[in-house]
């Protein structure tokens, strides 16, 4: 299932930047872990609020932190939100947004998995 969730070439590359420590690949895991629900729920404020430049930053964070875990579907989707913040009317950035929320869940999920397996 990761395989398909998560680019393991992106973890590769992570680990190099990092030094090499798994353990330090660990704690960023468990960093994304908490962060990526705390943006997403930043995101969903934002779009209650109307505040589109708030949800358009939330967005690229999620974004990049996702790139830099290899959860690509993930930061498609994030990418496209942070696009459409500007012109997207208010539902439709919810049904992004949603669709962002899914991908999250896949991503952590898979994540979790490989820190298992690495254990």
């Amino acid at each position: 299932m990761s395989g398909e969730v998560i680019d393991p070439a992106a973890l590769e590359r992570l680990l190099a930047a990092i030094g090499g420590d798994p353990e330090d690949l660990r704690e960023l895991l468990d960093d994304f872990q908490q962060e990526g629900p705390r943006a997403l729920s930043q995101m969903q404020s934002a779009a209650h609020a109307g505040d589109r430049d708030a949800l358009r930053i939330s967005a690229h964070s999620l974004k990049s932190n996702a790139r830099d875990f290899g959860a690509t579907a993930l930061a498609a989707e994030c990418a496209r939100t942070e696009q459409a913040a500007a012109t997207d009317d208010l539902e439709a950035l919810h049904a992004r947004i949603g669709v962002i929320a899914a991908e999250l869940e896949r991503a952590r999920t898979a994540l979790a998995e490989l820190a298992r397996r690495d254990e």
